[in-house]
């Protein structure tokens, strides 16, 4: 070989391994997740369902990672507040949305200007359960039960009222869905959040309220209010005493609420599998199961590809519920 292909040869060597080297300084390896707080963000008051299972879900990635995890409450707007936040926060796997449907689906539909887009804005963690609603009374309506209640409904046309967790609201929604299932017309009252409307109905502020289950269990339990039925087709663990509105005489009626976990859009795919497979770990331990069963969440799971499947049907389905309910909330947000 000629002397001076020799070393041509050895200086694109030198120069390849300053580059190396160069690249390996200005560009530091980065830090194995997580190494600090991690934030999950509910876009609803406390005390729902969702923020206990974002509650009992914490202490759980606290002992998996040795890493504190903050729960922060963000309602308003049908959870798209919250919903908005988390958006537009950095997408390092340090913040994310433990949500319903209501943000990241329907309100899709019910409002004009979100600043967020679920498909465009959001990578699916995990499709972490789901959990019906119960339509509860206050004592003072003389109803012990839905087919009661729709009599009653019917010999006054708007005059009962119905308390939601807001406007979009899967509460909004199932009260629609009544109304035109069961042909009455109960004027929807839209809360800042399920304690507030619960809290509402037991004072007698709103004679009906569409709830969560669990919060309302106990208030039922007390006798301060009076449940007269399950939106969901089967009856729930924790209450396996209360039909559910199909047993009652609407056939096929199903309005469920599921819960699921997701993060700023470009979040590190191996960011999303992590926070996947260590939320998957726990919905599969049967003690955490039997936990959040107790609170009225069936644990689902699955990957983050097959949530983002999930979506791109659900997206559709709800807003085509929410335009047949005619629900209409825009310019709200």
């Amino acid at each position: 070989m000629p002397r001076f292909a020799i070393a041509a040869s050895a200086i694109t060597r030198a120069a390849l391994a300053g580059a190396a080297i160069t690249l390996a300084v200005s560009s530091p390896a980065r830090a194995e997740y997580p190494d600090r707080t991690i934030q999950i963000v509910v876009p609803y008051t406390p005390a729902g369902t969702v923020d206990l299972l974002a509650r009992a879900l914490g202490p759980r990635l606290t002992a998996a990672w040795g890493q504190p995890v903050v729960i922060l409450n963000r309602p308003g707007a049908g959870g798209s507040v919250g919903a908005e936040q988390v958006a537009k926060s950095a997408p390092d796997g340090y913040t994310l949305l433990l949500s319903t449907n209501s943000p990241l689906t329907t309100n899709l539909a019910l409002y004009q200007n979100l600043g967020y887009d679920t498909l465009r804005d959001f990578d699916p963690v995990i499709l972490a359960g789901e959990n019906s609603l119960v339509l509860a009374a206050n004592p003072a309506l003389p109803v012990k039960n839905l087919k009661e209640l729709i009599a009653l409904a019917k010999t006054a046309p708007g005059k009962l009222n119905a308390a939601t967790s807001g406007n979009g609201s899967t509460g909004h929604l199932a009260l629609a869905s009544l109304n035109k299932q069961a042909g009455i017309a109960i004027t929807h009252v839209p809360y800042r959040g399920g304690l507030p409307s619960l809290m509402g109905a037991i004072a007698g502020e709103v004679p009906l309220v569409f709830s969560d289950i669990v919060p309302a269990m106990p208030q039922v339990s007390a006798g301060k209010l009076t449940a007269l039925g399950l939106t969901g087709l089967r009856r729930a663990h924790i209450a396996p005493g209360i039909p559910t509105f199909d047993e009652q005489g609407l056939k096929g009626f199903s309005i469920t609420a599921w819960i699921g976990a997701v993060a700023p859009k470009g979040t590190p795919s191996d960011i999303v599998h992590k926070l996947n497979g260590e939320i998957g770990h726990a919905l599969k331990d049967p003690e955490f199961a039997d936990q959040i069963t107790k609170i009225g969440i069936d644990p689902l799971g699955g990957t983050p590809e097959e949530f983002s499947a999930f979506l791109v049907k659900e997206i559709p389905r709800w807003k085509q519920l929410a335009q047949d309910a005619e629900i209409k909330v825009e310019g709200e947000h």
